[in-house]
């Protein structure tokens, strides 16, 4: 499906999506590539998958590349930002995707897990949209996009247990908003998602019982996919939105109503 023209925006635009080969990330990075945009793919360490992305995104953007690097590394975040721009010239849109779950309770969480999660997902955000800024701040124009999470919003009780994880997402959504505001005057949006329960291939760990208890506590009765992420993260891009900045936006089929 393709947005209508008026709230079009990425094509001919430069997109990179943080780990990016699979799940919600693969699909962001395929919507953009159907609405013409040159996607710069990333991977951490599977080039097999890597390689298998790239060749599907590229036969929908002819132009898109892929670059491996791990960006919770400051310099490996410094060098994919660099070979990004100096390969497509410039740089748009900054999907800040990568980020992997902890599903542990904080008293059997261990120090180096904690650090993992902290770097994982919130210095990872910190590295790249630092490095974005500069081209960015240069072309006057730019959007960030950060994927958080519902558990920077809630402790949902009866849903996977993951406070490092959500720690980290809440740094997230605070570093959304101090960006939004301090980038505004180079004509940079920053905006968030909060998804909820989005059904991956990462759900295949869970019981059907555990999967049926969780959805049942969605008013909406079922869980999202990573297409209904994928469209927000395409309209906040698009010119309908080109008043937004600073929102983070909770994409959860009704499960954050309060009682």
């Amino acid at each position: 499906m393709r947005f209508n023209k008026e709230i079009r925006m990425a094509e001919k635009r430069v997109v990179l999506v943080t780990a990016s080969t699979r799940g919600i990330g693969k699909v962001i990075a395929r919507r953009f590539a159907e609405e013409g945009a040159a996607i710069a793919l990333n991977y951490l360490s599977n080039k097999s998958a890597a390689d298998e992305a790239c060749a599907e995104i590229q036969e929908i953007s002819p132009g898109s590349k892929i670059f491996q690097g791990d960006v919770s590394s400051a310099e490996e975040a410094e060098r994919l930002v660099r070979y990004v721009v100096e390969d497509f010239g410039r740089l748009d849109i900054l999907v800040n995707n990568a980020g992997p779950m902890l599903v542990k309770p904080l008293f059997d969480t261990t120090p180096e897990e904690w650090e993992w999660m902290i770097r994982s997902n919130l210095s990872s955000v910190f590295f790249c949209s630092k490095y974005a800024l500069e081209p960015m701040r240069r072309q006057k124009s730019g959007q960030i996009i950060n994927i958080g999470c519902l558990h920077a919003e809630i402790a949902p009780g009866g849903l996977p247990n993951s406070p490092a994880y959500g720690v980290a997402k809440i740094g997230v959504i605070a570093m959304t908003k101090m960006l939004a505001r301090s980038e505004a005057r180079y004509n940079i949006r920053v905006n968030a998602i909060n998804p909820g329960l989005i059904e991956t291939d990462d759900y295949a760990r869970y019981s059907e019982e555990e999967l049926n208890t969780w959805r049942a506590r969605v008013p909406l009765k079922k869980f999202g996919g990573p297409e209904d992420i994928a469209s927000v993260v395409l309209f906040l891009t698009s010119d309908a939105a080109s008043y937004i900045t600073g929102v983070v936006l909770p994409v959860h089929g009704g499960l954050w109503i309060p009682d």
